[in-house]
C-alpha cells in the first residue's frame, strides 16, 4: 500500500496584495492579466488575520512582514513556483494586485512512499 510523506521544499513565493469582493474575482483577474499562470498553484487569502493561512508557507516573522506590507488591502495572492514554467514569475502585478515581492518560504509536497509489509 502506498503512503504519502510531507516534505516542505524551500522556495521563493511571489506575494501580491489588493482589494477584491471575493476569491473568484481574484482568480478571474489573474486569468485575464496573466493567462499563462496555472491557477491551481495560486493561493488567495482574504481572512482578517491571514497568519494561519500563511503558516504552511512562511515562518512567523516572514508572515508578519507580509501582513504588515499588505497595508489596508484585504486580499493576498501567493503565486507558488509550480504556477509557471519559466524561471521568473510572468505576473509582475497589475492595477488591482500590487507586488509585495518574493518571500523565502516552503512549499508542501507529498511524496509517495511504500508501506512496509
Amino acid at each position: 500500500m502506498t503512503q504519502f510523506t510531507r516534505h516542505d521544499l524551500p522556495a521563493d513565493l511571489m506575494v501580491f496584495s489588493g482589494t477584491f469582493d471575493s476569491q473568484p474575482r481574484v482568480f478571474t483577474h489573474l486569468l485575464t492579466a496573466c493567462p499563462e499562470l496555472d491557477l491551481g498553484h495560486v493561493e488567495v487569502i482574504q481572512e482578517d488575520d491571514p497568519l494561519l493561512r500563511l503558516g504552511p508557507y512562511f515562518d512567523a516573522a516572514t508572515a508578519d512582514q507580509i501582513i504588515a506590507a499588505r497595508g489596508a488591502d484585504d486580499t493576498l495572492a501567493l503565486v507558488l513556483p509550480a504556477a509557471y514554467s519559466t524561471l521568473d514569475c510572468p505576473f509582475d502585478g497589475s492595477d488591482r494586485l500590487r507586488p509585495l515581492g518574493a518571500y523565502r518560504g516552503t512549499v508542501p509536497r507529498m511524496v509517495a512512499t511504500e508501506k512496509p509489509r
